[in-house]
């Protein structure tokens, strides 16, 4: 994909011409994917690396996903089931219509998010398809991941589009997840099932009924003038 464009093409001339091209193409078929006027193909396309790809990017842990981008720690991050599939069910019911309608990527939710995160990372590097995640943008590294998000904020033809507003709350979502108490949550029951990553993240110390410090009157004062 070129990047450098004047800003004048619509958005049906954009979708042709992006998904016409060989990256593209070979992306959107790996991806199951059909491209504009191709029957739909059986394959899913790899939504659980793609997201996985965009928690350890935004935080990065000691997974296999922010080892593998070269940007890691040692100790757990924003990749864990709980979070990527909290993730997931938000961007399903916070996108339940097609991101590109009829036209090139027909899909909703969570699955067009990885259609549009993985056809730019075939871009950013057309090898990356060849990593051991089935997601090409799960096999970028860090520097490539933020080379995707800025093509995808800058570009203007996605200007007054959903896709816009799915690249600018991406990021911001997968944040508030790791950080989260989903990681280890029971949504049923409806409580903590243990300490739960984003606790850890933030040096929460959980919650409590109180401290000692506010029990009773503070450093003997007990009242305040107006």
């Amino acid at each position: 994909m070129n990047c450098e464009h004047d800003g004048s093409w619509n958005r049906r001339q954009f979708l042709t011409g992006f998904i016409g091209s060989g990256a593209a193409l070979a992306a959107l078929s790996m991806l199951g994917v059909p491209a504009a006027g191709a029957q739909p193909a059986a394959p899913a396309p790899p939504v659980r690396d793609t997201i996985n790809g965009v928690l350890s990017f935004v935080v990065p842990g000691n997974d296999p996903y922010s080892q593998h981008q070269g940007v890691a720690t040692d100790r757990p991050g924003g990749v864990t089931p709980d979070t990527a599939a909290s993730l997931e069910r938000t961007l399903d019911r916070a996108l339940a219509i097609p991101l590109f309608g009829g036209v090139g990527v027909p899909l909703p939710g969570a699955a067009g998010v990885a259609v549009l995160l993985n056809i730019f990372a075939a871009t950013a590097d057309p090898g990356a398809s060849n990593g051991p995640f089935a997601a090409p943008f799960a096999n970028l590294d860090h520097a490539k991941k933020a080379l995707v998000f800025e093509w995808l904020d800058t570009d203007p033809r996605f200007e007054n589009f959903i896709v816009r507003f799915v690249v600018n709350s991406l990021p911001t979502l997968a944040a508030f997840a790791a950080f989260s108490e989903v990681s280890a949550f029971d949504p049923v029951e409806r409580k903590t099932t243990g300490r739960p990553v984003g606790w850890d993240l933030s040096n929460y110390a959980g919650p409590s009924d109180g401290w000692d410090e506010v029990i009773g009157y503070y450093r003997g004062i007990d009242k305040v003038e107006a």
